[in-house]
């Protein structure tokens, strides 16, 4: 994605972040690091998280942040919470166990 004048507070900061190929939900957009080197500046990554998403990894942006997330983990920390937190819930299983 080149050539697209966006405000970072308005079209990135709290967006939610979707797997472009999936739709899978996979996070909100913390905080946008950006390239101060040129006139312009550019957005060089987003985090979400403790994950740095290359701007090239950017498929689309719309309400919400499509990613190609192909080496990204961003559900990391909620598979901890289900797995350790939410699973040992009583009744907190699949309805058919």
């Amino acid at each position: 994605m080149t050539g697209k004048i966006l405000h970072a507070q308005l079209h990135l900061m709290d967006r939610q972040l979707i797997d472009y190929r999936s739709g899978a939900l996979l996070g909100k957009v913390d905080d946008v690091e950006l390239d101060l080197s040129s006139e312009i500046p550019t957005v060089a990554a987003l985090i979400s998280g403790h994950q740095r998403i290359p701007a090239a990894d950017i498929a689309e942006i719309d309400s919400a942040v499509k990613i190609t997330p192909y080496q990204l983990n961003l559900t990391k920390g909620d598979d901890w919470v289900e797995q350790h937190l939410i699973g040992k819930i009583p009744g907190a299983g699949d309805e058919t166990e």
